[in-house]
């Protein structure tokens, strides 16, 4: 069995794997390897950070108490490679793939219904590579709620 984390990254996988539009690639769920030039555009799909917050939140004159459930936020990260060619700068060719992977997890509520609401886009960072091909990466975070029983992650609350 799965852990909700990797279950919501997965779901994430699936929403931008349907109904892809022609010229998005595949998206793959991996961070070891960057994709060969040959390869390319390829998308990315991985965990970037996790931030966990008690159910309730203080308040001035009351004991802290952080009850048996907790809310949890996985940053997931969608990692856009291109390279230049066909007339194309790569930040140019990675835009429709950024604006696939935005359409496709805003559109989509829960992810597979493990999530507290929808995924939320947070920004973009773009870097770039010069050689002998130019190359863009641009990493899209989108923040995805949910909870957990404070004593077991694995457990939906």
């Amino acid at each position: 069995m799965s852990t909700i984390r990797e279950q919501i990254v997965a779901a994430a996988v699936i929403a931008l794997n349907t109904s892809r539009p022609i010229g998005v690639p595949a998206a793959v769920r991996t961070r070891v390897d960057s994709p060969a030039a040959d390869q390319l555009p390829a998308l990315t799909v991985f965990q970037a950070l996790e931030t966990v917050k008690p159910m309730f939140d203080e308040r001035p004159g009351r004991a802290s108490v952080d009850g048996p459930v907790v809310r949890r936020y996985v940053d997931i990260a969608i990692e856009a490679l291109t390279k230049a060619g066909s007339g194309n700068e790569p930040d140019k060719a990675a835009d429709p793939l950024l604006a696939w992977a935005s359409k496709a997890l805003g559109s989509v509520n829960s992810l597979g219904g493990v999530a507290k609401g929808p995924a939320k886009e947070q920004g973009t960072q773009f870097n770039y590579e010069q050689g002998e091909t130019s190359f863009c990466r641009a990493t899209m975070t989108v923040r995805v709620p949910y909870q957990t029983r404070s004593d077991n992650a694995e457990l939906v609350a």
